[in-house]
């Protein structure tokens, strides 16, 4: 809480200092020329928030709610700019003191769009790398509070992959091009997840060689850049964004209740001769009629634990400032609550940055940022729930009628107890980000400019877990309900852990920016250096005589304490050169590098470095492209090849392992004595290094029609060396320890990312904005060390093809008589009709391990799209987000808990009446021949159990209304927005079953949510 009261006592005196700023420069205009004037668009609509400069001068201001502006200068025939973000910046010579009536024109192409790049911006009309962008307002429209959630679907060149949907654990594996990338916020690598989605004003993606190069080390799996907002020129404005949700899952799995199961657990005793074992119909009707739910139960596990819950977020911003200092405070918070009650996850986010022209030469900026996450329970995570809920029986009690909690024997314990009353999980992170940064304009040489930042991040964690025994009932046959109390033979116990980072980033360097006629050199050389500091303490009771979960309150024998801690230090350096030249906007080149080194590796092997080149050729602006200046306004060419790297292996591989245990015993009798020794675990590898990866990119930027048709496309080539792969050499066991891993290893990776855009205005009113992006890479092994046993069978080498490949048998349907069985490969003696048969895959007449066989792609999409389609009308929007992938597979059996094989856990699924039974003798059943025990080859890994994971969904709607400024003016708002948002809508395709989400891909996962969101944003 201190440091969020001096973010803000900082900013209170910043604004104080604009204030005061804002009266001397009213005093100063008195005695200079004022500049007064309206913006409106070109329907007459009033621009609030244009940025209004004074070319030359550092004088600016922006719109109020009515468009109108005023500002002073001591410039001779002054020229104004007028710029604001989707409009085309307007150049305007002031003559005379008449009001000026400026009408900007709105933009539909992005090629004059500024881009954020490694330490830098550059224009995409010069740029010559593949670089991906979205403004966060567009992620902001979704009600997810993570980036990672987000950002998939809205940027070519990247997929996520969201496993988990549970509060607190909800983030998404992002990855670029195939591989998980470093990403940075505002320069520095840290946590993107972690950042308030408000604060963040764009997010670039890196993909190709140029646009990774100044990453060096690091770069190889693509970087995404997220930059947050500033202050800017003007009177003072605060914002308030609110927004309440409603969370109901996606993706519920449907159980037989306990008459039903029983009876279709009757059928399958039948058709297995097992008559005798069926359970009579007077029983079964007593779980059916309800009449005792205590003797005979039919518990809705889904019902009482995946439950509507609640999430909601408010964020504050505050901006303005004068041309001699700007600032930005943001106040952040999130809310999410748990289906299963007892769980909740809140964050608390400040962010604040002041900029200063301290000179007319000098710039000093002040970043600070704040983070306190918090996720508490009361009982077990939400996997554990998750899993325990495909468990859990109907014939077992949740909750016994008078309110007592229940065993059940099925899961091993009291499933309420458990959730609500096991004590409590309370895990807390604060990160806080601190920054100045100082730039200096050279004068002595036109265009050239130092910068040196200094950044100090700092993260906290707490994690407290207290156990309690629990207490539960048993109903005896006498009708007493049993209190079992765990207190009696366990005792409580209590887990700390503490861990603490300081990251450390400093950079300096020089830029150079510079236009003679038609030529333009833009250069960078920067030196930085990183380098951290870790701590970790662990620490533990198992017994307490009370309960309070303090360390001191527990038991003194130390025999029943545990502790544990160890503490590291990183470090790593680089030097960076870019140098982009362009001759008349038209013939581009960029070359750039950069030389790092790591503490990974070995001394004297350390460094290494990493080059680009990038061409591009606006063949838009020859002149044998004149025919066609009307339709195409600009067509570009890039090509960019260059080599990357990626850091491997555990720290300090280069040196020999050792591991300390209690290994030697000193003394004989009364004497002998353990005592701690070490011993070698790992072989060294001193010559243990980086992968390195060389990028080929080839693409091109088209813009059409004034917007009305825009296209990126990109097909890149990138190939893997220096592995990592473990020895395939077979040692004596006298060896004694592991052989080390080495740098074979290869791959390559290729694929394409295209963007269509299109903006349209229909009449006065209307407009239309769509996007289109599309995302597809493949992979391929080269070299895996792979086994001999292997690598010359053709069906089961893995080397030529993409990784994490499933294997198993090849389905052919299910047998329809003995006849078939007969005249089939032998399977199992036990094989009946209705049972998979599998493919003889090498002819021998058996099916058997020889036969297996790929059988389906990995679980990561090989391909992922998106839609987006924005309408506004008057004052009202709307925006809808299709997103889809594709080439992807997933195996049932993976965390199987009864989702194949009915009574596997003592449970069935309603999607099981599906299955083959001698009254549905369907020989293309989704399920096998219907046993009441395991027959386990129809279990075994075969692609009568992969499923196409594909989807396409209508992943979000967004409705706004914006009230009429002339309305809300009275009560000091210049804006004011009403919104409703649908989140995970609907899902329109999918060959999953209907209780599995193939965007989380396990059945068991938290599921993904349906949210419902109101919303207000409102200027003042």
């Amino acid at each position: 809480m201190k440091k969020i009261f001096f973010v803000i006592t900082l900013f209170c005196l910043v604004v104080a200092h604009i204030q005061a700023e804002v009266k001397t420069t009213e005093s100063v205009q008195q005695r200079e020329v004022t500049i007064r004037g309206v913006v409106t668009d070109s329907s007459g609509e009033p621009i609030i928030g244009a940025i209004v400069t004074v070319k030359g001068t550092t004088s600016a201001t922006i719109t109020d709610a009515e468009g109108q502006f005023s500002l002073g200068t001591k410039a001779a025939n002054p020229e104004i700019t007028v710029a604001y973000l989707g409009y085309k910046t307007e150049t305007v010579s002031v003559v005379g003191s008449d009001p000026l009536s400026i009408v900007l024109m709105e933009s539909e192409q992005l090629i004059d769009e500024v881009v954020v790049v490694g330490y830098g911006t550059q224009k995409r009309l010069t740029m010559t790398s593949a670089v991906a962008s979205v403004k966060g307002a567009e992620l902001t429209v979704l009600p997810a509070p993570r980036l990672s959630t987000n950002i998939g679907g809205k940027v070519a060149g990247v997929i996520t992959f969201q496993a988990d949907a549970a509060p607190g654990n909800d983030g998404a594996s992002i990855y670029v091009r195939g591989s998980s990338p470093l990403i940075l916020v505002d320069g520095v690598e840290r946590p993107g997840d972690r950042v308030n989605q408000e604060d963040i004003e764009s997010v670039s993606v890196l993909k190709d060689a140029a646009a990774v190069a100044p990453y060096g080390l690091k770069g190889a799996n693509g970087v995404i850049l997220i930059t947050t907002k500033r202050g800017s020129a003007g009177k003072i404005t605060a914002t308030y964004k609110g927004e309440l949700s409603s969370q109901k899952p996606m993706s519920i799995p449907e159980f037989m209740g306990s008459a039903d199961y029983f009876e279709f657990r009757n059928k399958a005793l039948e058709m297995d001769g097992l008559t005798e074992q069926m359970m009579p119909a007077e029983e079964i009707a007593l779980y059916r009629d309800g009449t005792d739910p205590d003797r005979y139960p039919n518990t809705d596990w889904i019902g009482n634990y995946m439950k509507t819950s609640k999430a909601t977020k408010h964020n504050v911003t505050i901006s303005g400032g004068t041309d001699k200092i700007q600032a930005f405070v943001s106040l952040g918070y999130v809310f999410q609550n748990s289906m299963f009650g007892g769980q909740d996850y809140r964050r608390y986010t400040v962010r604040s940055n002041v900029d200063i022209q301290a000179t007319s030469t000098t710039k000093v900026s002040l970043d600070n940022s704040f983070m306190r996450d918090i996720l508490s329970m009361s009982g077990l995570g939400a996997s554990q729930i998750m899993e325990r809920l495909y468990r859990a029986v109907p014939e077992e009690p949740d909750v016994y009628s008078n309110g007592l909690s229940a065993f059940q024997s099925s899961l091993g314990i009291s499933m309420h107890e458990a959730m609500y009353n096991r004590g409590i999980y309370d895990e807390q992170n604060e990160i806080s980000t601190s920054n100045i940064t100082v730039e200096q304009q050279l004068p002595f040489v036109q265009g050239l400019s130092a910068k040196i930042a200094f950044n100090y991040d700092k993260q906290h964690k707490d994690l407290k877990n207290w156990i309690l025994p629990l207490s539960y009932y048993n109903l005896t046959p006498s009708g007493e309900y049993e209190r079992i109390d765990l207190s009696e033979t366990s005792s409580p116990t209590l887990g700390q852990e503490y861990k603490r980072w300081d990251w450390y980033t400093f950079n300096g360097s020089l830029n150079y920016n510079h236009v003679f006629g038609k030529h333009a050199i833009t250069a960078l050389a920067l030196f930085e250096a990183r380098w951290t500091e870790s701590l970790t303490t662990t620490t533990g009771k198992t017994e307490f005589d009370f309960l309070i979960p303090e360390l001191d309150r527990g038991t003194s024998d130390k025999e029943k304490w545990t502790m544990s801690g160890n503490s590291g230090e990183t470090a790593q350096w680089g030097a960076v050169g870019r140098v982009s030249y362009n001759y008349n906007q038209k013939y581009l080149l960029e070359l750039a590098g950069r030389y790092d080194e790591t503490y990974l590796y070995a001394p004297g092997k350390r460094g290494a470095f990493f080059p680009s080149a990038s061409l591009g050729w606006r063949i838009s602006q020859e002149p044998f492209m004149a025919f066609s200046r009307g339709s195409i306004d600009n067509l570009k060419l890039r090509f960019s090849y260059g080599k990357s790297g990626n850091p491997v292996g555990s720290a300090f591989s280069y040196m020999s392992s050792y591991t300390p245990a209690n290994s030697y015993v000193w003394g004989t009798g009364s004497t002998e004595t353990r005592v701690q020794g070490i011993y070698a675990t790992l072989e060294a590898n001193p010559d243990l290094t980086w992968e390195t990866v060389w990028k080929t990119d080839v693409g091109f930027d088209l813009n059409m029609w004034r917007g009305l048709f825009g296209l990126e496309f990109d097909f890149y080539r990138e190939k893997r060396s220096d592995k990592i792969v473990s020895p395939t050499a077979v040692v004596p066991a006298e060896y004694g320890i592991a052989l080390a891993q080495e740098n074979a290893g290869e791959d390559v990776r290729w694929g394409t990312d295209i963007t269509l855009t299109n903006n349209t205005k229909i009449g006065e009113n209307l407009r239309l904005s769509n996007s289109f992006i599309f995302t597809y890479t493949r992979h391929q092994i080269i070299e895996n060390h792979e086994n001999q046993g292997t690598l010359y069978n053709p069906r089961r080498r893995t080397t030529g093809l993409a990784s994490s490949q499933i294997w198993g048998y090849r389905s052919a349907g299910l047998f329809k008589d003995e006849e078939e069985i007969k005249n089939w490969a032998f399977q199992d003696a036990s094989t009946l009709p209705g049972d998979i048969k599998y493919v003889d895959i090498n002819g021998d007449g058996k099916i058997d391990s020889e036969d297996i066989v790929r059988i389906g792609l990995s679980s990561i999409p090989q391909v992922m799209w998106g839609y987006n389609l924005k309408a506004t009308w008057k004052n009202f929007d709307l925006a809808l987000f299709f997103q889809g992938t594709g080439r992807s597979n997933y195996y049932l059996g993976t965390a199987d808990r009864g989702v194949r094989r009915p009574f596997a856990d003592g449970k069935a699924r309603v999607d099981h009446y599906k299955s083959w039974t001698t009254d549905n003798p369907d020989p293309d059943a989704p399920y096998p021949r219907l046993r009441s025990t395991n027959f386990a080859m129809n279990y075994v890994a075969s692609d009568y159990w992969v499923i196409n994971s594909a989807y396409t969904k209508l992943k979000s709607i967004d409705i706004g209304y914006s009230v009429n400024p002339n309305w809300i003016r009275k009560v000091g708002m210049s804006n004011l927005r009403l919104s409703a948002n649908f989140y995970n809508v609907w899902t329109i395709y999918t060959n999953a079953h209907k209780d599995f989400d193939p965007e989380a891909q396990q059945f068991t996962a938290y599921p993904q949510q349906f949210i419902s969101t109101i919303g207000l944003t409102a200027t003042f």
